[in-house]
Order: structure tokens, then C-alpha cells, then sequence
């Protein structure tokens, strides 16, 4: 989908997308990201609410946040849901020698070897950057995603502000050392995340994130040769 600003005044940013069938979207988000309006003449305000339609909306609308936030100062994506952040965490993850690995990760991949629930989905690790996005610099502890009576509820954990990337890796089917090829299953879940990224504002990933694997923990992403345009 094409996208552009067209407009920035007090209210907030006004942009532009084409869909995939050529019809015309006009969105305005105020600074802070919140949705203000959205004026498109493909769909029924009766139609909006219909999975197909709803889901199409949607796209947009990322896809919209997307060039917004990229584009202009506005506030448009919290940095989990920024790919550029998240190609930058793979940066600095790639240059972490051995003993910053271990630092960084031992308590991570002890958790997930030795939960401390069962019926594990997956464990989760927030990662803090610095504000050039060249550094790492904390992270949470471990996080375990677990099902209690058909519910997905997670092991206790306190975040002081906003992470700038999140990992999450389902139970290891081998063992892995904690060196640089558990760093590279961490980078290999943050390209899975871009692809999802991607998938989420209706567009097809570049080569490099095409890849198989769990991204987002979202049941409904539907890759993108399988879904509505």
C-alpha cells in the first residue's frame, strides 16, 4: 500500500494510503498517536464491523502509523512494534562478544530450560536500549507464558518504563549453550517479529525476513499472499 503525509498542523498528521484495490484512505492522528479520524469511501460504516473489512481497516491504519511515525515527530508506534528498532536491536545483538552474551541472556536461557511452571508457551525477556539504539543496556528478568484452565496468563514481572524490544522462545527442542548461537535463535525470533510487522500494515517483508517461525503472539496475522486486499 502507497502512503504519504500531506499534512501537519496542530491537530496532528494527516496522511494518505492507497489500498491494495486503489482506493483512497485520509487518516489523522493527533502527535501523541491516537486515531482521530479515519475517511475512506470503500466500505459502509454497516460493513466496517465485518471481519474481512475490519481487517483490511486495520492494515491500513498500521501501514498509516508506519510512514507517520517514520516521517514526521509524531508519536505514532511504541518501539516494540517499530521495525527499525528492531533491526537496530539486531545490530547490536550481532556485535555482543561472548561475556556480554552471558550477561545479558544466562538467566533468560536458565528459565526457559527450567521453568518454574509447567505447560510453558513460551519465555519472554524485555530488552531496554540506549536512546541512540546502538547499545543495550537492561533488561527484565524472565518472563514465563503459561496456560492455567485454558488461559494464558504469565509469572510475575515489574517494567519501570516502556521495553524497546521483546523476545520470546517457545521450549527448546535442543540444548543450546549460552553463546553465540542462543544469540542467534534470539536475532532469528526479531526477524520473525519484522515479517509480522510487515504482514500487520499489508505489505510482503523484504527477502531477509521471509522467514518460518513463531513472531508476534498473535493468532489472527494472516501472511500476506493470504489475505483480504
Amino acid at each position: 500500500m502507497e502512503a504519504d503525509v500531506i499534512g501537519l498542523d496542530s491537530p496532528g498528521v494527516a496522511i494518505q494510503v492507497i489500498d491494495h484495490r486503489d482506493y483512497t484512505h485520509h487518516l489523522l492522528f493527533d502527535w501523541d498517536g491516537q486515531l482521530i479520524g479515519h475517511v475512506q469511501d470503500r466500505f459502509t460504516e454497516e460493513d466496517q464491523t465485518d471481519l474481512q473489512p475490519a481487517k483490511i481497516l486495520e492494515r491500513v491504519r498500521f501501514r498509516a502509523r508506519n510512514v507517520g511515525h517514520h516521517e514526521t515527530d509524531a508519536k505514532l508506534l511504541s518501539a516494540i512494534f517499530d521495525w527499525v528498532v528492531l533491526e537496530n536491536a539486531i545490530d547490536v545483538l550481532h556485535g555482543l562478544d561472548q561475556s556480554a552474551i552471558m550477561e545479558h541472556f544466562m538467566d533468560f536461557l536458565e528459565a526457559i530450560r527450567e521453568p518454574p511452571v509447567d505447560d510453558v508457551e513460551f519465555t519472554a525477556l524485555y530488552l531496554y536500549l540506549d536512546d541512540a539504539n546502538k547499545e543495550l543496556i537492561d533488561r527484565s528478568d524472565p518472563v514465563t507464558f503459561y496456560f492455567e484452565d485454558q488461559d494464558l496468563v504469565h509469572t510475575p514481572v515489574s517494567l519501570e518504563r516502556e521495553p524497546d524490544v521483546y523476545v520470546t522462545i517457545s521450549p527448546l527442542t535442543r540444548p543450546f549453550a549460552c553463546d553465540h548461537t542462543f544469540r542467534d535463535l534470539i536475532v532469528y525470533q526479531l526477524k520473525c517479529q519484522i515479517r509480522d510487522l510487515y504482514y500487520m500494515q499489508g505489505g510482503q517483508p523484504p527477502e531477509q525476513y521471509q522467514v518460518d517461525g513463531i513472531g508476534l503472539h498473535d493468532t489472527e496475522l494472516v501472511p500476506f499472499e493470504h489475505q483480504a486486499q
